[in-house]
Order: structure tokens, then sequence, then C-alpha cells
């Protein structure tokens, strides 16, 4: 036991060497501004900075240049916590490149928890060491996942919420929603709503797992005819009692903002409309939020701009790899691998085999988790899709990470069913006796059990090696290969 458990740990070391070691390379290489819109998601940075309170979204020191309104008047949270501790620092008076690489530690440092937080969602949904290792590494070291982690942004905390959220959603299915867990789904939900509007869908995923969680409990009941029928009783008292402590929780902690929100902007407790307003009296006239050519206005219908345009294209490779300020790509060969992984993924998908996920539950808890999932995949898309048709275009795979985790979940359950009918295939015609590798490692002679097992961990290990080696290309070769 000792041995497995300090095994895991050295891989779990590794995998943060190689996440911390790829984001702080990005975080020093790219120059500032370089990451999707940093120079204006700053100017709120150094107004707390230097003046030490929370600035208005109107405020002329945070104004976008051009587009008008600001990020002031979005959710903030990320960098409230770069601009104090800028401050911590500011008797040494750093210069503005060391402000800038200070703030994107914290979002390095949020990546490493949300790495952490995937490994730890693996174990719970993957009985599977191999196939919790491939889900791991397949969110973890997918490039842009990566990226996000390395500028000034509030996308960073809002991925970790997800990651947090979900865990403690599995986690309550264990232990009934202890108090610990109901303190963790606080916490996710506190750090959503204080980070990112687009991450609410998770939020939503939450609450109806909640209360779809309590309808658990079954009694018998005698028809007329005098047959046994079960009938669900819903735990109402269960539910009053941790939810309420959860809504408390959440409340104290995030009910500040909106209030703000409310009292600057005349009711406007989310800033939505206060800042377009905003943008239309501070913006260039191509940029006026109530007047600027969108999809819709133009009239192009929502088919035409996902597959007539270069939206789908764009947000494709984006979603794998598109650095800086969508100008760095990574090779050609590596989205051609994962467009090749994901389809074999939704192949497996089809294949009547079990697998590992969430052995522990019970029948219903798979379908709420798996139901779960596929409602976190469809809100982030259908807000990504709307924002886009009806605001502002911006064909960006990071507008759809949201759905990284459910994403990769199901794709992994396609590889694990994938590798299971490889592997049962091997066992029933004995591969491992007709192919030259067999012999070389000896075990040619031996059972099949031993094909089957060599097999796996041959295909398992194929798969990390090809994350891991995209990971690195994509930032030692493409990134790096750029800026040089």
């Amino acid at each position: 036991m000792k041995k497995k458990i300090s095994a895991e740990h050295i891989r779990i070391f590794l995998m943060l060497a190689v996440v911390l070691s790829c984001m702080l390379t990005f975080a020093v290489i790219q120059p500032f501004g370089d990451g999707p819109d940093e120079i204006n998601r700053f100017k709120v940075v150094e107004y707390i900075y230097e003046h030490g309170t929370l600035p208005r979204g109107d405020d002329p020191e945070v104004i976008l240049d051009g587009y008008g309104g600001s990020y002031a008047f979005q959710p903030i949270l990320t960098y409230i916590f770069d601009g104090y501790l800028l401050r911590c620092f500011s008797v040494f008076e750093p210069s503005l490149e060391m402000r800038v690489f200070i703030s994107r530690l914290v979002s390095v440092f949020t990546g490493c928890i949300t790495a952490l937080y995937v490994k730890k969602i693996s174990d719970l949904l993957f009985e599977n060491k191999k196939t919790a290792w491939a889900f791991t590494l397949a969110v973890v070291f997918l490039p842009q996942n990566l990226f996000v982690h390395t500028y000034v942004n509030t996308d960073s905390m809002g991925l970790l919420s997800i990651a947090i959220v979900l865990h403690a959603l599995i986690c309550g299915l264990r232990d009934d929603f202890s108090k610990r867990t109901c303190i963790e789904l606080a916490v996710g939900v506190i750090l959503c709503a204080l980070s990112y509007y687009n991450c609410y869908g998770i939020i939503v995923c939450a609450v109806l797992f909640f209360l779809a969680y309590f309808a658990r409990f079954f009694r018998s009941r005698l028809d007329d005819d005098g047959s046994d029928r079960k009938m669900p009783v819903y735990d109402y008292r269960s539910l009053l009692q941790k939810g309420v402590f959860i809504s408390v929780i959440v409340l104290l902690c995030i009910s500040w903002w909106f209030i703000r929100n409310a009292i600057l902007y005349e009711g406007d407790f989310l800033a939505l409309e206060a800042r377009n307003i905003c943008a239309a009296e501070t913006g260039l006239e191509a940029y006026n939020p109530y007047t600027r050519d969108t999809c819709q206005r133009m009239g192009i219908t929502l088919k035409e701009m996902v597959f007539g345009t270069n939206y789908f294209t764009l947000v494709w490779k984006s979603f794998i790899a598109m650095f800086g300020p969508m100008l760095i790509p990574t090779h050609h060969y590596i989205y051609m691998a994962f467009k090749d992984l994901f389809f074999m993924a939704v192949i497996g998908l089809l294949i009547p085999i079990k697998t590992s996920v969430l052995t522990w539950a019970k029948h219903s808890q798979k379908w709420l988790v798996h139901f779960t999932m596929i409602l976190s995949i469809i809100i982030p898309v259908i807000l990504a899709l709307y924002y886009s048709y009806t605001f502002d275009f911006q064909p960006q795979g990071r507008y759809y990470l949201p759905m990284v985790i459910p994403f990769m979940y199901f794709l992994t359950m396609g590889i694990e069913k994938l590798i299971g009918l490889i592997v049962w295939l091997v066992s029933k015609i004995n591969i491992a006796r007709k192919i030259n590798i067999a012999r070389k490692i000896n075990i040619a002679g031996k059972t099949n059990a031993a094909a089957e097992k060599w097999t796996s961990a041959f295909l398992y290990h194929l798969l990390y090696a090809f994350l891991t080696a995209s990971l690195l290309y994509a930032t030692f070769i493409s990134m790096l290969g750029y800026y040089r």
C-alpha cells in the first residue's frame, strides 16, 4: 500500500511539474497584452493597486479604448486578488513588467489547484486508474486549457470553480452531502459567481443536481389490486437543512457584489445593461452594442454563422491550441490527431461494453451524474453561440472551455470502451503470440491475461505520451518559436 501511494504521489508530482513548467514559460515569455484582452483586464488590477478600492465600471481609468465599457462591470474576484497582492509588494515599487508577472502568477496558482481537483474528480469517477489518468491528462494537458491559466483574466478562476463544484457534487453522492461537502460546494459556487458569467451554467447544474439527489428514498404501497408498488419519497428535511446551510454561506459571501452593482447602476445587479449603456457612450460607433453589426442584425442564420463562416474552424482550433491574440497555432498534425481521437472516442461510446465509471454508485446516481455532465456541456455551448450570434462574433475556443471537464468525461468513457474492445479481441485471438513485440518482451508463451494487461497498458501509455507531447510541443516549439 505504501508503495502504491508513493507511486501515485510521484505521478501527481510529475504532472504538476509539467503543468507548472509550461505555465511559467507562458507567463514569462509572452509579452504583456498578448493574452486575450489582457491590457484592458489589467486596467482593473492597476486601479486597485494604485487606489486600494474597487473601480466603478464607467471610471475613465478602466474604460476600454475604442470598445467602451470596461471589465469592472463584470465580477472581478481575480482582479481583486491581483490588485491587493500587488499592493503587498508596493514597498518595492515593482516595474510594470513585474506587476504583470505577479498578477499572472495568481492565474498560474489557480491552474495548479484546478489540476489537482481534476485528479480528485478522476479518482471518484473512474475505478480503473489508467482511465482516471487518461481523463486527468486529457483535461489538464489540453494546451488551450493550460494557456488560460497564464495571463491576467477571470476565466482561470471560473474553471477552478467548475472543478470544485463537480467534485463536491460527486462527493455528495458518497457522503450524503456532509457538512464538509456542503462547504466545498458553497466555495465553488462563490468562486464561480464572483469570477465569470460564462461559467454560471455550473451553478444551474448544481442546483438541479442537489434538488434531484433528495428524491432518493422509496417506500412500498399496496395498490387496489393488492400488488406492491414502490413510491418515491422526497427528503424535504435534509434538502432544507443542507440547502439553507449552503445558501447562507453563498449569500453572505457574494451578496455584497450584487448589492454594490444595484446601488451603483440603478438596480442593475448584474450590471449587464449598465455595461452596454457605458459602451454606447464611451466607445466608437462601430462597437455600439445597440447598433453594431452582428450576425443576427445582418440576417445571417445561426447555422450559416457556424458552418458558413470560419466560426467552427476557429473555435475547434482555439479549443485545442491557439495562443496569444489568436495568432499562434500549434502543429497541423496535432489538430488532426485530436480530431481522430475525438472521433474514435465518440465511436467508443456506442460500444456496449461496461466501463469503470462510478462503479460504487447506484444506477440512478450514475444517470444523475451523466445528466449533469450533459447539461454542463450544453449550457456553455448555448451561451457561447448566443453571445457570438447576438453580440460579438469572436469565434474563440476559450468560451467553450467551461465544458472541458464533462466533455472529456464522455470522451474518456469512449476511449476506455474502445481499449476494452481491443483488449477483448486480443484475448480472443491471442494476437500477442503473433507479433514480434510480444516475443521480444517474452510474453508470447504466457496467458491471455498477460497479453490483455500488456495491450491495455501499451494503449493507455500511448495516449499519455500523445497528450504530454502535444502540450510540450505547443509550449516549447509553437509558442517559444513564435516569439523567438
